[in-house]
């Protein structure tokens, strides 16, 4: 069976530890070109808030860039457990870990959260779903850090299963190729399902937890079927 994830695969990454590689072979690549772009200066904030690893590097990449330093007053949060990790790589440790799933981190942190002055590192072509939960509750303070686009220069091979880790990788992906008969796709979260749905295709398996394990037993569920 051929797997195809949209996101480079690192070597310890639970999809070489769960599947069976004498059954599976492993395509991972994102299908996005990522690039800096610069900031002078940060807002006053109680909270910086991170909703992706790309989110922690490009913010810490412009702090670095631009002789500032990280307030040791902020607090810090991240939407799941792949940012916690980046930002744990990086030397911090997250005040506020959420599970990966928007809705419920949004009313999670929002509780924690309520009322205070809160910074959220983006991608210029984010969807900004954990701001639009907040909007009521914290004071959004706005910083694009990378842009993100859809790739062009890609090739992916005919693969039983298709991953999905985000909208602009379906937008990408879609753009070049057609679903194939049988193919089985699957995304990592609500708003990468519904974004597959709005291209008109159904019985996309969504991942309960946005995490790269779960992403993985869902592939080896399929190896039996």
């Amino acid at each position: 069976m051929k797997i195809f994830i949209s996101r480079e695969l690192s070597l310890d990454s639970p999809f070489y530890k769960i599947l069976p590689t004498e059954k599976v072979q492993l395509f991972g690549e994102s299908l996005i070109a990522f690039e800096r772009v610069e900031y002078e200066a940060i807002p006053e904030a109680d909270w910086c808030f991170f909703s992706s690893r790309n989110a922690v590097k490009f913010f810490m990449d412009g702090l670095k860039a631009a002789e500032l330093s990280l307030p040791s007053s902020i607090q810090l949060g991240t939407l799941g457990e792949g940012t916690s990790r980046a930002l744990k790589g990086l030397g911090y440790v997250a005040d506020f870990a959420g599970n990966g799933d928007p809705e419920t981190v949004g009313q999670a942190f929002g509780i924690v959260a309520s009322g205070k002055r809160v910074l959220f590192p983006r991608a210029a072509q984010s969807r900004e779903s954990i701001q639009k939960s907040l909007v009521k509750t914290v004071t959004i303070l706005d910083l694009v850090v990378y842009d993100n686009v859809p790739r062009q220069d890609f090739e992916v091979p005919q693969v039983d299963i298709v991953v999905f880790t985000s909208p602009l990788n379906v937008q990408a992906y879609f753009a070049r190729y057609a679903l194939l008969e049988g193919q089985k796709v699957v995304a990592i979260g609500r708003t990468t399902a519904q974004a597959i749905a709005d291209l008109g295709i159904s019985n996309v398996i969504t991942a309960p937890t946005p995490t790269e394990e779960v992403l993985a037993e869902i592939c080896k569920s399929q190896l039996a079927i």
